[in-house]
């Protein structure tokens, strides 16, 4: 497939291609009685992918979001550190789906995370790699062995 890193991202959603920056957007869920933080995905921004804001409010779940293009080029990796930091020092009453937010920060930050991610689990287990290399040439190799 190869998509260019950090500007090319596949859609929760509907599975497309999201080409450019400017057309994706970043989404979470807010589930307002348990203060649990989810939901973390990278949509196409149109109402046919984006969560449905009206009908997850009358369940207690307000939508987050921001546009791609903002958490990309805006410094939002340090704010989403501090947020996290607030939320694990108990400084924020909200909490976070840990491995979910993670990964949206993997895929949002590391170059070629978002292709090689697709073949993780399938190289993990064929032994090519140990689930601690994040670098861009293991993530680079990941995709060439098995991306086809």
């Amino acid at each position: 497939m190869k998509l260019q890193p950090l500007k090319q991202w596949i859609c929760d959603s509907c599975g497309e291609l999201i080409m450019k920056l400017e057309d994706g957007w970043w989404e979470y869920l807010h589930d307002t009685k348990t203060d649990l933080i989810s939901g973390f995905r990278i949509v196409h921004h149109r109402k046919s992918c984006m969560y449905d804001e009206e009908a997850l409010r009358r369940k207690n779940t307000i939508v987050g979001d921001m546009s791609l293009d903002h958490m990309v080029k805006s410094g939002a990796f340090g704010h989403m550190l501090h947020w996290l930091e607030l939320s694990e020092t108990k400084k924020l009453n909200e909490h976070f789906e840990i491995t979910e937010f993670t990964e949206i920060m993997r895929r949002l930050y590391l170059p070629y995370w978002e292709e090689a991610r697709l073949h993780w689990e399938h190289a993990y287990k064929e032994g090519f790699h140990d689930k601690c290399g994040f670098s861009e040439n293991d993530l680079l190799h990941i995709i060439e062995e098995y991306g086809n």
